[in-house]
C-alpha cells in the first residue's frame, strides 16, 4: 500500500515529511542551486519502505524512534568529490548503513542524485526474523557495526527485490515479495567476507557541528552570539567554528543564514503557509523571518538558490492549490 509521496522544494518541507521516522530532523541544503525532492513511502507486510531522491547535496540529522530497526540502502554509487556519510563516517563501499541497534540518534550526507532506499522494521519483528533465518553473525553485526558492505551478487538481488516492491505493489505476490527482500537483507548480513565498519565515537568538532545545526533550526532569527551558544550547548567556541566549517563548509553565522533562507524559500513555495501567517509577499516573509535589507538579503538568495525570490514566489501561484 503506497502511504505517501510527495515532492519537495525546501529542507522545511522535507523536514515535515520524515515526521514518521525521525520527529525532530533538521535538514541542512549544502549544495547550491534550486533544491527538488521527492520522498515515497510504502507500507508492505511488517515493515514500511521510504526511497528519497534529491538533486542537491543534503544533510539529515535527528533522534531515532525507539522502536524501528532503519536499514538504508543507497540505490546508486555516488560521483565526484561527495560521498555518502553515515554519523559522519564516509561509505566505501556500496551496501547497508545506518542499521545499528544502540544508536539513539543519526547524521546522514547525501551527494547530489542521491536514491536512498530505506527500510524501516521494528527491532522485535527483525530479531523474530534472526531466530527463523540468520546465524551469529547477523545479530553481531548488528550490535557492533553501522555500515555493512553489500557484494554481488547479493546486491543485485537486494536491489531487484526493493525495485519489484516499489513498482509492484499492486502485485497479489506482494506478501511473498516482501518476504523475500527480508530473506535478501539477512543474506547481506550472514555474507562472511561483506566488510564492516563499526561506529565511532563523535570528535568534539562533529558534535558540536551538529548541536550548532539543531540550535540554528530553533532559533533561526535569533541573533547569533557565539559565546553565548557555547554556553548553552556545551560545546567550545573553536568546537563550534571547527565543525562547522569541516563538515557544512561554512562559518556558524553562514549556517544559520542558510537556514533562514530555507525558512523563507518554504514560505515562498507554500501559498497556505503564507495565508496562516498573514503573510502577503516577499517583504511581509522577509521582516518575518527577521532580514532588514531586502536588496542584500536577494544577492544571497540568489546565490544559494539560482533564481530570485519573487521568481521563486511566481512558481508558487502557478501550483496548484
Amino acid at each position: 500500500m503506497k502511504l505517501l509521496d510527495a515532492i519537495f522544494e525546501s529542507c522545511g518541507d522535507l523536514q515535515e515529511l520524515f515526521q514518521p521516522l525521525s520527529p525532530d530532523l533538521v535538514a541542512l541544503q549544502l549544495s547550491c542551486g534550486r533544491l527538488k525532492g521527492r520522498l515515497q513511502a510504502w507500507g508492505f507486510d511488517g515493515f514500511r519502505l521510504n526511497l528519497l531522491n534529491t538533486n542537491q547535496t543534503l544533510f539529515l540529522s535527528g533522534s531515532r524512534r525507539h522502536e524501528p530497526c532503519t536499514l538504508a540502502l543507497p540505490l546508486n554509487p555516488s560521483e565526484g568529490e561527495v560521498d555518502y556519510k553515515a554519523q559522519g563516517i564516509t561509505v566505501p563501499w556500496p551496501g547497508l548503513m545506518g542499521y545499528n541497534r544502540g544508536l539513539i540518534d543519526f547524521d546522514l550526507k547525501l551527494p547530489a542524485g542521491a536514491q536512498l532506499a530505506t527500510v524501516v522494521i521494528s527491532k522485535a519483528a527483525w530479531l523474530d526474523r534472526h531466530a527463523q533465518q540468520a546465524g551469529p553473525l547477523m545479530l553481531k553485526r548488528w550490535d557492533e557495526s553501522n555500515q555493512l558492505e553489500v557484494r554481488t551478487p547479493l546486491r543485485d538481488e537486494l536491489q531487484r527485490q526493493l525495485m519489484a516492491l516499489i513498482h509492484s505493489q499492486e502485485d497479489p505476490e506482494q506478501t511473498e515479495d516482501s518476504d523475500q527482500l527480508i530473506h535478501a537483507l539477512i543474506q547481506c548480513f550472514e555474507d562472511p567476507a561483506a566488510q564492516t565498519l563499526p561506529i565511532a565515537k563523535r570528535e568534539a568538532r562533529h558534535q558540536a557541528a551538529i548541536d550548532l545545526l539543531h540550535w540554528c533550526a530553533q532559533h533561526p532569527k535569533t541573533p547569533l552570539k557565539i559565546e553565548e551558544i557555547s554556553r548553552e550547548i556545551f560545546q567550545s567556541r573553536t568546537s563550534l567554528f571547527q565543525g562547522s566549517k569541516e563538515h557544512f563548509k561554512r562559518t556558524p553565522l553562514e549556517l544559520q543564514r542558510s537556514v533562514r533562507l530555507d525558512r523563507v524559500r518554504q514560505l515562498l513555495l507554500n501559498r497556505k503557509q503564507r495565508h496562516n501567517q498573514g503573510l502577503m509577499g516577499v517583504s511581509d516573509i522577509l521582516e518575518a523571518m527577521g532580514f532588514s535589507s531586502r536588496s542584500h538579503f536577494a544577492h544571497r538568495y540568489e546565490q544559494h538558490f539560482h533564481e530570485l525570490p519573487h521568481e521563486t514566489l511566481n512558481r508558487s501561484h502557478t501550483k496548484a492549490p
